[in-house]
């Protein structure tokens, strides 16, 4: 048997539209120029991480051909 003081959740959609504009308001939007320095360091990292990897490829292709 449900209890009488148990609240039923109703899903109201002006409301929850109301509470997602309050929070955007609080956000906190990054500038032009820090987008662009994200950007170039990730840029930066992915270009990193292709040359890091591409030699250890290579080393190991020269390794398993030496052992072949």
């Amino acid at each position: 048997m449900a209890s009488s003081n148990v609240k039923e959740n109703k899903f109201s959609a002006g409301k929850f539209y109301r509470s997602v504009k309050s929070e955007i308001k609080k956000v906190t939007w990054p500038t032009r120029q820090d987008v662009w320095n994200y950007t170039l360091v990730v840029l930066a990292m992915c270009a990193f991480s292709a040359i890091f990897i591409g030699a250890l490829d290579l080393i190991f292709k020269s390794i398993f051909e030496l052992l072949a």
